[in-house]
């Protein structure tokens, strides 16, 4: 019996036979977890069954048992390989798992992409740092001039600060937006595809994949650059009324862009709108933290405390209200419950638990949103049930994520805060990195540094806590290395991220409208070098337009 033709992360197996009684063939993912077995049709005597393996690259667990459910045997394999062929000889007592074709190494396109784009990152970086060198600037320079612009925010925000010694103008930090483009670059790459490899995407319950950092790393850094557009403009003697009216008004087009933004490629159907989304949540967070930090913020640091941890003592105010929020989530979590589902359940349901809460998916989370906003107006294709299968919508975006989301930029803001109140590098670095370590490990022990064992686990669908203090400790580390690199020691000028930082909400905007257009997309042959290729390319491109946006000045902002 042969395999034919397979698809992208597919493999093959064929199980023979070698007996006189009727066996049953099951099997499951083993990133499905404590999952109930999937079984083939009923194997009768000496015939030959197929089997097309998805998500292969994820691991298989499966069994042979006979007709009175007795195991004959049983194999877990954690990686079968894409475009491999397998046959098993179901024999009396035993079987046999055996290669007939290889499987494709699938690697090589990543390796490639990484040193092609690390070469050029490098001549790049090497190229700007010779064009910055005081030997270029005598030989080939004269009367140059750095240009400062305003800081588009998060979505429009100024990092403008004041060095410890004054100067006559003030200069820009490049990390704050190179931070910020690595994560709309990455958020590109990702959403185009990421080459179909399984790192690329989201991870489909439990877990952290590079996929699952864009986001959160998007809505740290708004809080961060927050911290800076108030404190801007209250300097400016802008009344605590105007301000609170113009985060209103950002708060409610980020809002609106982003339902407008879920009917793309479709015929809208008020009925079936979904109503939450990426932009939703950036507008929502926006508003609630910046009004709560308008509340305390004010134009010098006059009435702050001279500790140490001013940063902190000076806003306790600010940290009950964002605490009571994640308070508030914990509770909803563990004491909210859908009828016929066991309280304090973060599981995906379908499938888990051995399919016992099968429409539980989410719990309080997907319960309370099922509840509030109707199952028709909610994301209908979570990628959990390419593995958990279910039959419930699910939004990863969903009502009770926004109370950790809001917690998630807090922090942001804390770290903005100390670029503020701190002017020596050191004293920013070292703040940085204790954050960065006390998140990390505050998280680490709530889900006991496992993927599914832990009282809290990492999981980007929920927006556990775990997963916002996981995502928030690499986002401390991200920024001091860009800082370090970019605005201490200045070895890099933070290019071509930089440039794409500058124009975030319209790269992002501008790669959702033309996910389906050529030169960005096109129909290939799916393998993982076509789909790299093209998804690497469509990524390029954006940054391109980016850097020609910048040259001309141009910047888009809500």
């Amino acid at each position: 019996m042969s395999c034919g033709s397979l698809g992208i992360d597919q493999s093959c197996i064929v199980i023979n036979s070698k007996v006189d009684f009727v066996v049953n063939f099951l099997y499951q993912s083993m990133e499905c977890e404590n999952c109930s077995m999937l079984a083939l049709e009923p194997l009768l005597p000496h015939h030959s069954q197929q089997l097309i393996l998805k998500l292969a690259s994820l691991g298989t667990i499966w069994k042979v048992q006979n007709e009175h459910n007795k195991t004959i045997c049983g194999l877990t394999r954690n990686y079968l390989g894409e475009n491999a062929w397998y046959h098993i000889d179901v024999n009396q007592t035993e079987c046999s798992l055996i290669c007939d074709k290889e499987p494709e190494p699938t690697y090589y396109p990543v390796i490639i992409a990484l040193s092609f784009y690390g070469l050029l990152f490098i001549l790049y970086a090497l190229g700007g740092f010779v064009y910055r060198s005081a030997l270029f600037n005598n030989f080939f320079r004269q009367n140059s001039l750095d240009v400062s612009t305003d800081l588009a925010a998060a979505f429009s925000s100024s990092s403008t600060i004041d060095d410890k010694k004054p100067k006559p103008s003030q200069q820009r930090l490049r990390s704050l937006d190179t931070v910020r483009g690595i994560a709309i670059v990455v958020m590109i790459f990702v959403n185009y595809g990421g080459g179909r490899y399984w790192y690329f995407e989201h991870a489909h319950w439990n877990g952290l994949t590079v996929a699952d950092l864009v986001f959160p790393w998007f809505i740290w850094m708004m809080g961060m650059s927050m911290a800076f557009s108030l404190k801007s403009q209250l300097r400016k003697i802008v009344s605590k009324k105007k301000i609170f009216w113009k985060i209103v008004k950002r708060s409610v087009k980020l809002f609106a862009l982003g339902v407008m933004l879920n009917t793309i490629c479709s015929n809208v159907n008020l009925h079936e709108l979904r109503i939450l989304g990426v932009l939703q949540r950036f507008g929502i967070c926006y508003f609630v933290v910046a009004t709560v930090h308008l509340f305390y913020a004010s134009a010098d640091d006059k009435g702050y405390s001279s500790s140490a941890f001013r940063d902190i003592i000076s806003f306790g105010g600010e940290w009950l209200i964002i605490l009571a929020f994640l308070t508030t989530h914990i509770l909803l979590m563990y004491l909210v419950h859908e009828p016929d589902c066991p309280k304090g359940y973060f599981g995906p349901g379908g499938l888990h638990d051995q399919g016992a809460y099968f429409n539980c998916t989410g719990g309080a989370a997907g319960y309370i949103d099922r509840l509030l906003l109707g199952p028709s107006h909610l994301y209908q294709h979570p990628g959990l049930k390419a593995i958990y299968g279910g039959t419930q919508p699910y939004d990863p975006e969903g009502i009770l994520g926004y109370f950790t989301s809001i917690f998630l930029v807090f922090l942001g803001l804390q770290a903005g805060k100390i670029l503020l109140m701190f002017k020596e590098p050191k004293a920013r670095l070292i703040r940085w990195m204790t954050w960065a370590i006390v998140t990390g490990c505050i998280s680490g022990i709530l889900c006991c540094f496992s993927k599914n064992d832990g009282w809290i686990p990492v999981n980007k669908n929920l927006w556990s806590v775990s997963f916002i203090l996981a995502t928030s400790s690499l986002a401390f580390v991200l920024l001091s290395i860009c800082y370090a690199v970019n605005d201490v020691h200045k070895l890099w000028s933070g290019g071509p991220f930089y440039h794409a930082g500058m124009n975030s909400i319209m790269l992002y905007v501008g790669h959702e409208l033309t996910h389906n257009m050529f030169p960005w997309r096109w129909q290939v042959h799916p393998t993982h070098l076509n789909e790299l290729f093209m998804n690497l390319w469509g990524t390029t491109l954006w940054v391109f337009i980016a850097v020609w946006m910048h040259r001309k000045n141009v910047f888009v902002t809500v």
